[in-house]
Parts: structure tokens; sequence; C-alpha cells
């Protein structure tokens, strides 16, 4: 059954969208690490003014889609933190479940451990739209992003059983 929100609850959520998007302009070639603090601190202030629950959920995953936007660019480790904490609060919608799909691959670019956790997402996708009825056209558009994703991540290299892994435990020497 689809909810109704508020007047006052859209117009909450129609300010906290403008500033998101006022502090994307305003932070333009900014480094990544004070891009990270400024959204944190927005986070701060407009999850503390969210009324319910669900309103703080849905806050504190459009600021960590924005963190992970923010991230992709520069190394895996930096990108990592946002990526588990988008598991945990969970995806607010196919779309952003793309979107993540797409940064994981860019933000993987030199991890091996990047690489096989953007390969898990991607698999993932998929099994999750395969019984879904998307539009023809939808699923190309889709099938067009996760193919650009394998290739952006080096995916089309990798062994398809996934190959060795990312870190090999050490040998004991036992006498």
């Amino acid at each position: 059954m689809p909810r109704t929100l508020t007047r006052e609850t859209q117009e909450r959520f129609l300010r906290w969208g403008q500033e998101r998007g006022n502090l994307f302009r305003a932070l333009g070639d900014a480094p990544i690490a004070e891009k990270v603090r400024a959204y944190k601190q927005l986070e701060k202030r407009i999850v503390a003014e969210a009324r319910t629950a669900s309103e703080k959920l849905e806050l504190r995953r459009r600021i960590t889609e924005d963190l992970l936007m923010i991230t992709c660019t520069g190394p895996w480790r930096g990108f990592s933190p946002y990526l588990r904490r988008m598991e945990k609060l969970g995806y607010s919608s196919i779309d952003c479940r793309l979107l993540v799909c797409g940064w994981s691959a860019r933000a993987s670019k030199d991890s091996l451990v990047g690489k096989r956790k953007t390969a898990e997402l991607l698999a993932s996708f998929e099994r999750r739209t395969r019984s879904q009825k998307i539009p023809p056209a939808l699923r190309e558009q889709h099938e067009g992003v996760l193919a650009r994703a394998r290739q952006l991540a080096g995916l089309n290299e990798l062994p398809v059983d996934g190959g060795p892994r990312a870190t090999t435990p050490r040998r004991r020497n036992v006498p």
C-alpha cells in the first residue's frame, strides 16, 4: 500500500535534498577528505531534524550514496567503509543498487579485494533482477551498465572461478 507523505514531510525532504545538492555544487573540486567531512556534518545535522526512524534511515542511506559517489574516485580503502555501511543500511531502490555496482567498479581499479567485492555486487544484482518483470529497454540499460562496470573493474580478465584468494594464509612450519 503506497504511503502518502504529509505536506510538511514532503517539504522537509525537499529541503534536505536541496541542501545535499547545494553542498555537492559548493564542494566542486575539493579534496575527498574535505567532502567526506562536509557530508558527515550535514548528515549529523539533518538526521537530528528527522522526526521518525524511517526518515532517519532514508537520510542515512542518501548521505551514504553521496559518500560512495565521492569516494569512488579514490582508493578502495576509502570507499569500502561506506560500501559496508550501505549494505548494512540497505539499498533504497534497485537503481541505487545498480549505481553502487558502478561506483564499486570504479573504486576497485587497483585492488584485488575491491574487484572481488565488485564481482559479488554484480552477481547479486543479476540474481535479484533475473526473476523481476523489467521492461526490455530498462533491462538492456541494466545490462549495459553491468557490462561497463565489469570492464571498468577489469573483471573480464579474471578467471571465472575467481582465481587465487586475495590474501593467502601463512603456512606454519610444522616439524
